[in-house]
């Protein structure tokens, strides 16, 4: 009799620890977020996954484009465009999002990928990440980019 009590309450302690752990994973505060950056030398990305606040003061996809707009963390991957680059304003409105980037974005540097393939991966994170974006407006020193 003894030993069939010992295994139900390793049982319900082993089961309690799970739910336990579940429950510290969902209430944590993090997100998953997913970003992709051009590899120095390659035509291939970097994946990185970096944990995000929820419900940050500035919204989720503006901390996300900050993110994005910091750069990689992986050491060979390239930025998306150059440093310096600020989100100067990013707001939805009927499934469109309005982002207004710096005009450090026509400084095209070496280090960084060139502005054509920077904005074509930057939106592709976007979308990835948010699936309720339906289109990007994108503009750079308040002039729209088509």
């Amino acid at each position: 009799m003894k030993k069939i009590g010992l295994r139900h309450i390793i049982v319900i302690i082993l089961f309690a620890a799970f739910c336990c752990s579940i429950a510290s994973y969902m209430f944590s505060g993090k997100q998953r977020r997913t970003f992709s950056f051009p590899i120095i030398g390659s035509d291939e990305l970097a994946y990185e996954v970096r944990y995000l606040p929820r419900h940050p003061v500035q919204g989720d996809i503006c901390l996300y484009i900050d993110e994005l707009l910091l750069g990689p963390q992986t050491q060979r991957a390239r930025p998306l465009f150059s440093e310096g680059t600020k989100n100067d304003f990013c707001f939805m409105r009927d499934k469109i999002l309005y982002i207004g980037l710096s005009k450090d974005v026509l400084y095209e540097i070496p280090e960084a990928a060139r502005i054509k393939d920077g904005i074509v991966l930057f939106e592709k994170n976007i979308r990835k990440n948010f699936r309720g974006v339906k289109e990007i407006a994108l503009f750079i020193d308040g002039k729209y980019v088509e």
